[in-house]
């Protein structure tokens, strides 16, 4: 089983991957690509949450940092694609 701390770093590692290859790439991506990653971004974060709420004995204080940190970068990545997502229809 992935430690709480490892299931943070790797969900970071994918979203800040995502936001910096959706930011140096000078096409932009089909509308449905920006709603699915929003859908994506708002998931993962539930997930951390909830695994937080659901087995706080497995969570150490770093750990609990670092799902903070990767529900913080997640939010803010659905908030970047969806508004990307609405300046692609204008």
């Amino acid at each position: 089983m992935i430690p709480p701390a490892g299931m943070a770093i790797a969900a970071l590692t994918i979203m800040l991957w995502i936001l910096w290859s959706d930011s140096v790439r000078t096409r932009r991506s089909a509308a449905p690509l920006y709603a699915l990653r929003v859908a994506l971004y708002l998931i993962v974060s539930a997930i951390l949450v909830l695994n937080r709420i659901r087995y706080p004995h497995l969570f150490s204080s770093t750990a609990t940092v670092l799902v903070v940190v990767a529900v913080l970068v997640g939010l803010f990545g659905a908030y970047w694609f969806a508004r990307r997502l609405v300046a692609r229809g204008q």
